[in-house]
C-alpha cells in the first residue's frame, strides 16, 4: 500500500474522467473509493498506482494540447516518487 493524499487523487480522479481512452475510465472508477476522505492521506495499492501511472503515460500520447500533457507528465512522475519512496512490504519468514 501506499499513502496518497486523498484531495490530490481527487483531482487525479477527475483528470482521468476526462481521459479518452477506456484505460483511463476504468482507473478513475477505481480510484473514486480513495477520494472519499478529504484532508487524509489514504493508503492505495500499489498496483492501482502503478495501473494509474500506466493509463496517465498512455493518455499523454494521445493527448495533443500541451498543458494537458504536462498536467499528465506531473500526476505520472508523482505517482512514480511516491512508489519508489514508499517501504516495500516484507515478505514473510519461512516458519521452521
Amino acid at each position: 500500500m501506499v499513502k496518497i493524499p486523498a484531495d490530490w487523487l481527487a483531482r487525479l480522479f477527475l483528470s482521468l474522467r476526462r481521459a479518452r481512452s477506456a484505460d483511463a475510465h476504468a482507473l478513475a472508477a477505481e480510484l473514486r473509493p480513495f477520494t472519499e476522505r478529504p484532508g487524509q492521506r489514504v493508503p492505495v495499492p500499489r498496483a492501482t498506482v502503478l495501473r494509474t501511472e500506466r493509463a496517465l503515460r498512455g493518455e499523454m500520447e494521445i493527448t495533443a494540447e500541451q498543458a494537458r500533457h504536462d498536467e499528465l507528465a506531473e500526476a505520472a512522475e508523482y505517482l512514480v516518487r511516491t512508489v519508489t519512496a514508499a517501504p516495500r512490504p516484507r515478505a514473510a519468514e519461512p516458519r521452521g
